[in-house]
């Protein structure tokens, strides 16, 4: 996988001081912890200045605005994903393989990290500019695994073979979506578990 299927692309930026670098973390864990428990278009600047115990001054040196923030949390999601697709294709493994390493790997971390969980959760937000595009790139990525597997007879072609891509995504953003109020507690990762094993069932040959 090449950096041209990224939409987004953290840009380069001068270090900062200490402080400052503590200062922009507090405000993107702010702006995440506010952007996963209430969306994007219900949360507040100033709410998110309290929250990281910053004045407004330090919030426009490192943002030009709530967007700004949201931006570089699903460049911090789009940048997880992108390695979990190299990682998986360094392993050497099958498309389909790979295809089940890299949405374990994505649960895993949506589970322990709430500021993936905002960048991908942003990465649908209508309001906010490009976030879409990001989304549809990552199907279209795993698209192109599915469609591999089915050229190497590794899963039959069938309408829902074609559906993989878009149903693993749909699946796993629904999961984490869904946490605020799943009277069970399960995790994203048990979820996505859940429904690896059964796309995966349906799907494979009689040779996997």
């Amino acid at each position: 996988m090449t950096e041209r299927n990224v939409t987004y692309v953290v840009a380069d930026r001068k270090p900062l001081q200490p402080r400052a670098e503590r200062t922009r973390g507090k405000l993107l864990a702010a702006a995440a912890a506010r952007f996963d428990a209430e969306g994007y278009t219900l949360t507040n600047v100033n709410t998110v200045i309290a929250d990281a115990e910053t004045t407004k001054g330090g919030m426009y040196f490192h943002f030009a605005s709530k967007e700004s923030m949201a931006q570089n949390l699903i460049e911090e999601w789009s940048r997880t994903v992108h390695h979990a697709f190299a990682d998986a294709e360094a392993a050497g493994s099958t498309a389909l393989a790979q295809v089940e390493m890299i949405f374990r790997t994505l649960a895993r971390r949506l589970d322990a990290n709430q500021i993936l969980r905002a960048g991908m959760k942003l990465s649908l937000d209508p309001s906010v500019r490009g976030a879409r595009q990001t989304y549809l790139r990552w199907v279209e990525n795993t698209g192109d695994l599915v469609a591999r597997a089915v050229e190497a007879g590794d899963v039959r072609e069938t309408p829902a073979v074609h559906r993989l891509a878009w149903n693993l995504w749909a699946g796993t953003i629904g999961a984490t979506q869904a946490i605020p109020a799943d009277c069970d507690e399960v995790s994203v990762s048990t979820r996505i578990d859940d429904a690896i094993a059964a796309h995966f069932s349906s799907i494979a040959t009689d040779h996997i």
